[in-house]
C-alpha cells in the first residue's frame, strides 16, 4: 500500500486525505499540531461538517489506512507529501509564511529518492521556486535527486469537498516536467484522468487558482459599487441581476455585505505583491478589496441616520451558509465597526453554541429575545427563514438590514418592521 504524507491535516487536509483513502490502496499519514485529534480518533468522536468525511476517515483510522502524528517521523518512506497549511496575510496584509517554511523544513531529513513534494496551499506566484525551493535547499537537499517540487492549488470549498473533487478539473505544475510527470502520476490513481491538467510551469499553476479568486473579488466588488448607486437611485439591483446576465457576456454576481473565508479576501495580496515586485500596480484589485472591505461599513450607513438607540443585534458569524467557519468573517467586521461605534452589540449564529461565542469574544444573543433597535443579517443560514418577525418587533426591532438580500421584504415590513438591502433601492 503507498504511503502519503499530509502535513496540515485542517479541513482541506482532511478532505485531500478522505479522498485518496476512499479510492483504495493508500495510507495517508497526517501530521497537525492540534493535539486533541489523534485523540478524537482514538477515542472515536472525530467529527466534521464537511459531506462524507467524517465517516470515510474515521473508517480508515480503524482499518489503518489513516495514521495521526504531531511530528514528521511518519513520513520515512512516504511517496510523496502534500502539503495543506494555511498561508495567511496579517494587518498589513503580508504573508505570514514563518510557519509554512519551517514546516517544509523539518521534510529535509525524509527527502531522498526524489521524494514528492506537492503545495496545496494557494502561493504568490514564484513562491515555489524563489522560496520553497532554496528553504529546501539550504538544509543541503537537492531537486532532482533527494526531492521534486510540485504546485497543485486545491480549488474546493467548504460543504460538497469531496463532490467538488469528483468534478473539478486538477491543475499539476512542477519545477521541472520530470516532478510534473511524476504528480500526474500519483493523482491520477485517485482523480479521474480527464481532470488532470498539467502545465508548463509551477508559475502558471500559481496564477491559475489566484486568478479564479480575484475574478470572483473584484466581480463582487463591481456588483457592490453598483449597488451603492442603485440605492440612491432607488434601483432594485439584485432584482435585476438574472436579466443582466443573460445577454451571453456579463456574469455578476450578488453584492452583499462583505466577503469572508480563507481564500476570495486573502489571495488578491498575494499578487497585488507579485505586481509590485514586477514593477507593476494591480489597482484593480487593490480597488476591489478596498470596496468588499467596507462593505460592512457601508451597510451600517444605510441606518446609522435613522437610529434612535445604539443596540443592534447581528445574525451570522460563519462566512457561509450553515457552515461553522469564521475566518475573515463579515459578521466579525461589522461587530468592530458597531463597537467603534458605541453600540451595545450582540451577535447570534446557528453554527456555533454560546459559550463558543463568548470564547470568541463576541455577547451572544437569540434573535427572538434580544432588545435593540436593528438588527443586520450577514449569513442566510437557513434557520433563519423562519425568523420571527413579529416577535422581533415587539422587543423593539425597527430595522432590519439585510446584508444578503436573502429576506423577503413583504414578510419584514408586515411586521412594521423597515426592510432596508444592499443595493434594493
Amino acid at each position: 500500500m503507498k504511503k502519503i504524507g499530509v502535513i496540515g491535516f485542517g479541513k482541506i487536509g482532511q478532505a485531500i486525505s478522505a479522498n485518496m483513502v476512499r479510492h483504495g490502496g493508500y495510507k495517508v499519514v497526517a501530521v497537525d499540531t492540534d493535539p486533541g485529534l489523534p485523540d478524537a480518533f482514538s477515542r472515536s468522536f472525530f467529527s466534521s461538517n464537511e459531506p462524507g468525511v467524517e465517516e470515510i476517515l474515521t473508517s480508515a483510522y480503524k482499518n489503518g489506512q489513516l495514521e495521526l502524528r504531531s511530528d514528521f517521523s511518519g513520513m520515512e518512506n512516504a511517496e510523496a507529501v502534500i502539503l495543506s497549511l494555511p498561508l495567511l496575510v496579517n494587518e498589513e496584509k503580508k504573508t505570514i509564511d514563518t510557519p509554512f517554511i519551517e514546516s517544509l523544513q523539518q521534510l529535509s531529513p525524509y527527502c531522498k529518492d526524489q521524494l514528492l513534494i506537492i503545495v496545496e496551499t494557494s502561493v504568490p506566484v514564484g513562491y515555489c521556486r524563489t522560496v520553497l525551493l532554496p528553504a529546501l535547499e539550504a538544509k543541503g537537499k537537492k531537486h532532482g535527486t533527494d526531492f521534486l517540487l510540485v504546485h497543485s492549488p486545491e480549488r474546493i470549498k467548504s460543504g460538497t469537498m469531496l463532490e467538488q473533487l469528483d468534478r473539478t478539473p486538477k491543475i499539476i505544475g512542477g519545477i521541472t516536467n520530470e516532478a510534473t510527470a511524476r504528480a500526474y502520476e500519483l493523482y491520477a490513481g485517485f482523480f479521474k484522468k480527464e481532470l488532470l491538467h498539467c502545465l508548463d510551469s509551477i508559475e502558471a499553476a500559481e496564477l491559475l487558482k489566484l486568478a479564479g479568486m480575484i475574478y470572483r473579488d473584484v466581480n463582487i466588488a463591481l456588483s457592490n459599487q453598483l449597488a451603492m448607486f442603485a440605492n440612491k437611485a432607488g434601483i432594485d439591483f439584485p432584482g435585476l441581476l438574472s436579466l443582466i446576465n443573460t445577454d451571453g457576456e456579463a456574469h455578476l454576481l450578488q453584492p452583499g455585505i462583505g466577503v469572508g473565508g480563507h481564500c476570495t479576501p486573502v489571495y488578491p495580496y498575494f499578487l497585488i505583491d507579485n505586481f509590485r515586485e514586477a514593477g507593476l500596480e494591480f489597482g484593480l484589485a487593490s480597488v476591489g478589496r478596498t470596496i468588499n472591505e467596507s462593505m460592512a461599513a457601508y451597510a451600517f450607513s444605510l441606518v446609522k441616520e435613522k437610529l434612535a438607540t445604539k443596540k443592534a443585534l447581528i445574525l451570522g458569524l460563519s462566512f457561509r451558509p450553515n457552515v461553522k467557519e469564521d475566518a475573515n468573517s463579515p459578521g466579525s467586521q461589522l461587530y468592530k465597526v458597531l463597537e467603534k461605534e458605541g453600540f451595545d452589540v450582540s451577535l447570534h449564529d446557528t453554527e456555533y453554541t454560546t459559550e463558543e461565542l463568548k470564547e470568541k469574544g463576541f455577547v451572544p444573543a437569540d434573535p427572538d429575545t434580544a432588545k435593540v433597535e436593528a438588527v443586520f443579517l450577514t449569513t442566510m443560514h437557513k434557520q433563519y427563514r423562519q425568523l420571527d418577525f413579529n416577535k422581533m418587533a415587539s422587543n423593539g426591532v425597527r430595522y432590519m438590514v439585510d446584508g444578503r438580500n436573502a429576506l423577503l421584504k413583504e414578510e419584514v415590513e408586515s411586521a412594521g418592521i423597515t426592510y432596508i438591502g444592499i443595493g434594493k433601492g
